[in-house]
């Protein structure tokens, strides 16, 4: 997942595309906690917070998931479907030009090279516009 399928999922998303988070985090490396074993996590967002991390396993549901916790600050009972519904209507408007007739104020984000010196090649932190 780049930065340019967030922005390109968050502008599908029309009005909620203006709940977007203020700090985006992608890592290339897998992030994972030990629960029970390896938990593997897609993506981390903090309830009603202005960051959202994801990590190497991120998809095309990871971005609108964490969007409903960060905007919403609901925990995975809601996010689950949320995020997969608006997955199929993403995938819907990227078959469907014509539904992408109405524009708004598209989400925009910048690289910024804020990140401390042993974790620059290891990940990218980006700043709404």
């Amino acid at each position: 997942m780049d930065i340019s399928e967030v922005e390109a999922l968050l502008n599908s998303l029309r009005l909620l595309g203006f709940m977007a988070p203020q700090h985006v985090f992608i890592t290339d490396e897998p992030v994972h906690a030990s629960v029970d074993g390896k938990v593997f996590f897609r993506g981390l967002a903090v309830p009603r917070g202005d960051a959202v991390v994801f990590s190497r396993h991120a998809d095309v549901t990871t971005v609108p998931h964490e969007l409903v916790h960060s905007a919403f600050g609901v925990g995975e009972l809601a996010a689950t479907p949320l995020g997969k519904l608006l997955a199929l209507k993403f995938e819907a408007a990227r078959n469907a030009p014509f539904l992408n007739a109405l524009k708004f104020r598209q989400v925009r984000y910048r690289l910024q090279d804020d990140v401390p010196l042993e974790l620059k090649d290891r990940i990218k932190h980006y700043v709404r516009v």
